[in-house]
């Protein structure tokens, strides 16, 4: 039926084309009271064919010039390209009904879509109040320390500093720095036997090459509408403990709780305001920020991230200006940002005054960017109960990044002064210390996959505590190492570190070979 539809439509379009070729045009009557244009009669022609007896005149006849032949009904000749003509047609007709369906299926499937999207769109609306991760690392090793383990030793029979003799005994006159030498990311020395200043000694490796569990890491993050999280950051620590032995200091196997605030982010265009409260990261320094074993190029830390590299409790507000080229960062806390197994720094105050922290930087735009800042801290010293016993710390860094390099160094300086009484020895009441250091380290991105590094570090401190000990501490650390990223997830380290005793210190074996396998999840 579509098909006779069609060749009638084409037949009478030829009809049309035909009959406009066939004859003249016909001039419009002329209108009334009108002469009509000025014609001619047309000259007839002589026939000299013989006519038939139907061309004959009839009879009865009108005389005079022969009217015009009535016009046929054009005939249309099929041929072969016409042919072609009608089937091109007949296609064009077909596929015409065929996108005329699929438009109707394609406006069914974005109705549809549509209608899931309004759904998701609900869904998330109210989900992201709600939006939870958990992710973490394990962080693994290998480790062997020169000597008995210890970064220390006592000044026995009062050789190197016969000052301290009458002060306290020769045995409690240390020389060198107890978390010299450190082994994993998180600072643990391997061996403290001895030391009267940090009794945990969680590893006591006496020196004897040993595999480690260093952690596990377990990191919690919550959103909680469109501008608060909850942080949260546990360390689970597998250490051996001999449960026959009942005078034994280590715990075995111990939670460390390392961070857990509320962090606010306000909606602000031009201004970052970022208010945070609980247990946080330090605002001093830079090192702070890249602690954690698989965020850290080495394997270690500084010799200064003692003073810097805390997570005290208080309240922390950030601000960033001109595109967070400028930084503030500012906090009022129980304590100071010195790390919990340095023993000035309390999570639970035990005086009133608290202590101030500020970081002020700036990045330029040089390479990756060139950042330079300036941090200090100021309160009253933890664990005394005075309130006007100061606790003080001012530091200096720089970081840059350009051209696979990255290049930091830091400064520090501080003191706590202590409490004295009258005619005993001095620090007796609450331990002294005065401090300073500085780090550099290097490192280069050699392709994806591959980056040495090396650090050189000082740290010159006088830590005493009435009759109970002293500490002599001036020393250089050199450590060279290579990390392999191996995998997005799967991070190896090693590095071996050389610690000279500098001054009146006297030379002794404790450098250190230390190694960690990381997977994050």
């Amino acid at each position: 039926m579509r098909t006779k539809r069609v060749l009638l439509a084409a037949g009478a379009i030829w009809a049309t084309a035909g009959s406009a070729y066939a004859q003249p045009p016909v001039p419009p009557p002329p209108a009334e009271g009108e002469e009509g244009p000025a014609t001619e009669a047309p000259t007839p022609e002589v026939d000299r064919t013989p006519t038939t007896k139907a061309a004959q005149p009839q009879p009865g006849a009108a005389s005079g010039p022969e009217a015009p032949p009535e016009p046929e009904a054009p005939k249309v000749a099929v041929q072969s390209g016409d042919d072609d003509t009608l089937k091109r047609l007949a296609e064009l007709e077909a596929r015409t009904e065929d996108l005329a369906e699929r438009n109707v299926e394609l406006e069914e499937e974005l109705e549809i879509l549509r209608e899931d999207q309004e759904w998701t769109a609900e869904r998330v609306d109210k989900i992201l109040p709600l939006t939870a991760k958990v992710s973490g690392y394990i962080d693994m090793g290998f480790f062997y320390v020169e000597g008995d383990g210890r970064g220390i030793r006592s000044d026995t029979g009062f050789v190197f500093f016969p000052e301290f003799n009458g002060v306290v005994p020769d045995s409690w006159v240390f020389m060198g720095d107890p978390l010299s030498t450190a082994i994993n990311s998180r600072g643990d020395p391997a061996d403290v036997s001895e030391s009267r200043a940090i009794t945990s000694n969680p590893i006591d490796s006496n020196g004897n090459a040993t595999a480690i569990l260093n952690n596990i890491n377990l990191q919690l993050f919550a959103g909680i509408g469109e501008h608060v999280t909850v942080n949260g950051m546990i360390d689970f620590i597998p250490r051996s403990r001999d449960a026959s032995d009942p005078d034994g200091l280590t715990t075995g196997d111990f939670i460390d709780v390392r961070l857990g605030y509320l962090e606010y982010r306000a909606p602000t265009e031009n201004i970052g305001i970022t208010l945070s409260v609980g247990k946080f990261d330090s605002v001093l320094g830079f090192e702070y920020r890249s602690q954690e074993a698989v965020d850290r190029l080495t394997v270690t830390p500084s010799l200064i991230c003692r003073y810097t590299c805390g997570h005290p409790i208080g309240i922390k507000s950030r601000l960033k200006f001109f595109d967070d080229a400028l930084v503030l960062n500012v906090s009022a806390t129980n304590g100071s940002h010195f790390t919990e197994g340095f023993p000035f720094s309390n999570e639970t105050d035990d005086n009133d005054f608290k202590t101030g922290a500020g970081r002020l930087s700036y990045r330029f735009d040089v390479g990756s960017g060139l950042e330079i800042g300036a941090s200090g801290a100021y309160g009253a010293q933890d664990f005394q109960a005075a309130d006007d016993v100061p606790q003080w710390h001012a530091g200096a860094d720089v970081r840059l990044e350009a051209a696979g390099l990255e290049i930091t160094g830091e400064y520090v300086k501080g003191e706590a002064e202590g409490v004295s009484t009258p005619g005993e020895p001095r620090c007796g009441d609450a331990p002294c210390l005065e401090y300073q250091g500085a780090y550099g380290l290097f490192g280069y991105r050699v392709n994806n996959w591959l980056i040495p590094y090396a650090r050189v570090d000082w740290r010159d401190a006088l830590h005493t505590s009435g009759a109970s000990f002293v500490y002599i501490s001036e020393l250089v650390r050199v450590t060279a190492g290579v990390r392999l990223e191996v995998d997005p997830a799967i991070i190896i380290k090693a590095e071996y570190t050389v610690n000279r005793e500098l001054g009146r210190l006297p030379q002794f074996p404790n450098d250190i070979f230390t190694s960690s396998v990381t997977a994050r999840f």
